[in-house]
């Protein structure tokens, strides 16, 4: 009779399951484990270790995206404050030991992995924010509510800007703006958040004027070649220079700090209505797009100089099938904090998206935020996966079975 009561409990949880955003994430790791191999193809055709590493790392990844996808979300976020807690252990953590990559130091090398305990703590903050908004709604119609909540994002942001990792601190600030909006914050608290963000933008647009200032003369002689711009902003000349590829893309050197996103530009363009074909990627393959960022960072343009117009239409038919189908959860769900917590884990998803198709189109600043499912790297792999769980376990169980 037990084993009767689990077989009719697995058909009825088979039959819930939502199909069409699981064919959408294995439509996308197979074009992940393609393309990777592709950008780090080499004469011979051997499967590089990062094709390995990648499919090792999907292997895990579902096996997270099952287990999230099966546990009840109300005893996840439960547990939240000591995931809260494990994530900010984890920052200090890779401050001291962690490894310098790119000016930044955001990895631990965990058995001959590279692990990045900012993105593991994206999805901490994630279910400790959902936690405490589900529970507190009612304080955030008072300014020390508001306050506690802005602490809680506060903390990991602080600690991701010091590594600097500026592309991660975005996201998690980006984040928790959805959050609170949705959780119903008054509107007066957005009204004074969009003045402070019009002043940072005058602040760091005249910071920004300063330092091409300053580029003119040292380009000229008047400066110094050793010396460095000095921001009270704190940020570092390759930031400056990641703006200006947006603002004032002809200020750059398009053989030093405008590289990347010159060839990236011309592989996108060159790809044409169909691409040129698996592999065969002149741009990315005569090593014109760096193989240090075109699996990762530049997966997009390596994908739409191969596929061509018509793949990148179909790469976003897929990420409709994930976002529409997280939105249509986010509506459908049993409770309040099911709603923020699909809602969040698909802003999450839908945010990379944005931010690394607008850097490699060169609408948006180049901050290394990577492509959901599509770029090489464990642990963002790892942690999408597991949101997406997540959003399949707010459908699961909005109602008893």
């Amino acid at each position: 009779m037990k084993t009767n009561k689990v077989h009719i409990f697995l058909r009825e949880l088979a039959v819930d399951f939502r199909w069409s955003q699981v064919f959408a994430l294995v439509c996308l790791m197979g074009l992940s484990v393609l393309f990777v191999f592709s950008a780090t193809y080499h004469s011979g055709g051997a499967i590089s270790d990062e094709v390995k590493k990648q499919c090792a790392w999907f292997g895990l990844g579902l096996m997270g995206y099952l287990l999230a996808a099966m546990l009840d979300y109300h005893w996840l976020c439960r547990k939240s404050w000591f995931f809260y807690v494990m994530g900010l252990a984890s920052l200090l953590l890779v401050l001291k030991f962690g490894q310098v990559v790119n000016n930044s130091k955001s990895w631990i090398a965990v058995a001959g992995y590279q692990v990045q305990p900012s993105e593991f703590a994206k999805l901490a903050l994630l279910l400790a924010l959902c936690q405490y908004f589900s529970k507190q709604a009612d304080s955030l119609h008072d300014w020390r509510g508001i306050a506690f909540a802005t602490a809680m994002a506060a903390a990991p942001v602080g600690l991701i800007l010091k590594q600097p990792d500026l592309g991660t601190a975005l996201v998690v600030i980006a984040l928790f703006f959805v959050l609170i909006f949705l959780a119903g914050a008054p509107l007066k608290f957005f009204a004074v958040l969009s003045v402070l963000g019009l002043l940072g933008i005058a602040v760091v647009g005249y910071e920004t004027n300063r330092f091409m200032a300053f580029r003119e003369a040292r380009l000229a002689g008047r400066t110094p070649a050793g010396i460095k711009f000095q921001s009270f902003l704190r940020l570092k000349e390759y930031q400056f220079n990641r703006i200006l590829g947006v603002v004032a893309p002809d200020k750059l050197d398009r053989l030093l700090e405008g590289w990347n996103r010159e060839q990236s530009l011309i592989a996108i363009g060159s790809g044409g209505l169909t691409g040129k074909g698996w592999t065969k990627g002149d741009v990315t393959h005569g090593g014109y797009l760096p193989r240090t960022v075109a699996p990762s960072d530049f997966i997009f343009a390596v994908f739409a100089e191969e596929a061509g117009f018509v793949g990148g239409c179909v790469l976003l038919i897929l990420y409709a099938i994930i976002l529409v189908g997280g939105i249509v959860i986010t509506q459908r769900a049993g409770d309040l904090l099911g709603r923020l917590l699909a809602a969040g884990a698909t802003f999450l998803i839908f945010f990379h998206i944005f931010v690394n198709m607008g850097m490699t189109l060169g609408i948006l600043p180049i901050v290394g935020v990577p492509l959901p499912l599509m770029s090489y790297g464990g642990s963002f792999v790892l942690v999408c996966m597991i949101a997406l769980g997540l959003v399949q376990s707010v459908w699961l169980h909005r109602k008893p079975y």
